[in-house]
């Protein structure tokens, strides 16, 4: 990726591109996700990062006040972006206790009965932050769900290739009746190492859809850098490396064998993405060797950066108190020191 940007940069290949992208690399992302003999590259829309390609589709499907739903942790940009297009958000909550988070097709109908001016549904699969992921059969009732009520299925599934233990990721049906309703999002800053900063995501979406979009993107942004869009050419023309994944379902394994040794904490299985999601409900009120009483997932992540040097996300910014998200891409020797560090901080709370 690094040379084919630099490369494009000697080149002098600076200029404007189609405010939808380059041509060649929209065709790529078809290939990219399989869909090339569903879809054209005039349905592709290549964006400044997945956020703009989320911020786009919001700007594009709502009128001011209309609903957007979210699935019951949503990412912390996902309410602000609705918000900043005067669109209203609503977080799904499930009513099974045993769902791990998941949204139900059910509780997905619950919602648009109450709000019948929502215009899409918003599902993150594999999920961050709670690393849960949708089986094939629970993404096509909810999809079916949004076809049933001419509402707008969007997929982020930027995590799509960081699934473990050698499981497909669900790809959603595609064909004449899902097609006008399903969207999909996606992205090179989490399935290629060290490529967030690149800030090229895209869109894949029904055509009135994406054309909206790209009206929208040539006005405030122009489109991405054109150097970057070479960079993600490149990455998608070269065979897909499975080394991240790997690594990250060793470091994953890693954490299953010190979940035991974290007290008052549920670690969540993770079958995808490189966070670990902990309950720690059981560790509220307890207090530190100071006295200070932990009252909530900010008082414990800030308990943990200060006595263990660990940094976490507490559940509060995901909409979920008593909960904190781990990541582990890190090196391995930083795993292991922080889940050592960890346990031994949560063994001082009485």
């Amino acid at each position: 990726m690094r040379e084919a940007a630099e490369r494009a940069f000697r080149e002098g290949r600076t200029m404007y591109a189609d405010p939808a992208g380059l041509p060649e690399l929209r065709a790529d992302v078809l290939r990219w996700l399989g869909v090339e003999d569903r879809y054209t590259p005039d349905e592709v829309v290549i964006t400044a990062g997945a956020k703009q390609s989320l911020f786009n589709v919001f700007l594009a499907a709502c009128n001011p006040a209309d609903c957007v739903l979210f699935d019951a942790a949503p990412w912390v940009s996902y309410q602000p972006l609705a918000v900043a297009a005067y669109a209203f958000p609503v977080q799904v909550l499930p009513t099974r206790p045993e769902s791990r988070m998941k949204v139900s097709a059910d509780d997905l109908r619950r919602n648009l009965d109450l709000r019948p001016y929502t215009k899409l549904f918003l599902l993150n699969n594999p999920c961050n932050p709670t690393a849960q992921l949708y089986s094939a059969d629970e993404v096509e009732e909810l999809l079916q769900v949004c076809v049933e009520r001419r509402v707008y299925f969007v997929l982020d599934r930027l995590y799509w290739r960081i699934v473990f233990d050698g499981v497909p990721f669900p790809e959603p049906r595609v064909d004449d009746e899902t097609r006008p309703w399903l969207v999909q999002i996606d992205g090179l800053s989490k399935n290629f190492r060290r490529s967030g900063g690149l800030r090229i995501g895209w869109t894949v979406a029904p055509p009135d859809l994406a054309r909206a979009m790209v009206n929208l993107q040539s006005h405030y942004t122009s489109g991405p850098s054109t150097p970057v869009q070479h960079a993600a050419l490149a990455a998608l023309e070269s065979p897909y490396p499975t080394g991240l994944r790997e690594e990250l379902e060793a470091k994953r394994d890693r954490i299953r064998a010190w979940a035991p040794k974290l007290a008052g904490v549920d670690v969540w299985p993770t079958p995808a993405t490189f966070y670990s999601f902990w309950d720690v409900r059981g560790a509220l009120g307890t207090r530190t060797p100071d006295g200070r009483v932990i009252r909530g997932s900010i008082d414990l992540a800030t308990w943990l950066v200060e006595r263990a040097g660990v940094v976490t996300a507490a559940g509060a910014a995901f909409l979920q108190e008593g909960y904190l998200r781990v990541s582990f891409a890190v090196p391995d020797e930083e795993l292991e020191g922080g889940l050592a560090a960890a346990a031994e901080a949560f063994a001082e709370l009485a």
